[in-house]
């Protein structure tokens, strides 16, 4: 028997197909009693449902199971960014989600107008360390401690601007909400003020570039019958992603 499983895992068939992804709420987590949910997880499964492709999601730092994939190991990840450097590493099924970023202020806040980058160093602005977003701000001539404060954490981001201490924040569209709550302060007090321009990012599913032609195909239709048939949208609205605004200018 040892020599006919040799046999057998050397074709592409007996392997089944491995999906992998981190812990990243609200997209992606892991319930108390291990049950691995979230909106990207319930996108995922139905895509895979609909490509009748049958298989488990599961969950490792973030480091591994990019490697997993990268190695080509017959393996699906989610939801990561894609940008150069990545690009021929992967088979790219489609688009999940795409993450604006904007300057967030306090609703007290009264005459702040900010229509350009510039017009934001007036003020202070908050942001996480390392963050890509601490890059961005500093090649757009944003100075450490004297307009852009560096926080180590999402809790201590929030509270800042809450108490007063910093004037605005750079957050996105996806988390802010789940950030604030997870710092017990309430989403209703904050507005968005100022969309920054060339920092939205799109979440990926991609493929390891030994999965099969015929399977990517499958998903990739599968995909893009759920976007057409409003089964994606109705996820996304059920965990409250339609990314709307309590900002009327940023009707997306």
């Amino acid at each position: 028997g040892f020599i006919f499983m040799i046999l057998l895992s050397s074709t592409a068939y007996s392997q089944p197909l491995r999906v992998v992804t981190e812990i990243k709420p609200p997209l992606q987590m892991v319930t108390n009693d291990n049950v691995v949910t979230g909106a990207m997880v319930e996108v995922v499964e139905a895509m895979l449902k609909h490509a009748n492709i049958d298989t488990s999601i599961e969950v490792y730092p973030w480091a591994r199971s990019y490697q997993m994939a990268l190695t080509h190991s017959n393996t699906l990840i989610f939801s990561m960014f894609r940008n150069k450097s990545r690009e021929n590493n992967f088979q790219w099924i489609g688009k999940l989600l795409t993450i604006n970023s904007y300057l967030v202020s306090l609703k007290s806040t009264k005459n702040m107008s900010i229509t350009s980058l510039d017009d934001a160093k007036k003020y202070s602005v908050g942001t996480i360390r390392d963050d890509l977003s601490q890059h961005y701000l500093c090649e757009n001539g944003f100075v450490q401690d004297k307009n852009l404060y560096l926080n180590s954490d999402h809790k201590v981001l929030w509270h800042m601007l809450s108490s007063g201490r910093t004037d605005l924040v750079f957050a996105n569209d996806l988390l802010w909400q789940h950030e604030m709550k997870y710092a017990g302060l309430d989403p209703s007090t904050v507005q968005f003020v100022y969309q920054l321009p060339n920092f939205a990012t799109d979440l990926y599913v991609a493929a390891s570039l030994d999965v099969e032609q015929s399977v990517i195909t499958q998903l990739k239709n599968a995909l893009n019958a759920m976007k057409a048939s409003g089964e994606y949208h109705k996820i996304l609205s059920k965990w409250q992603l339609n990314l709307k605004h309590n900002s009327q200018e940023f009707k997306q």
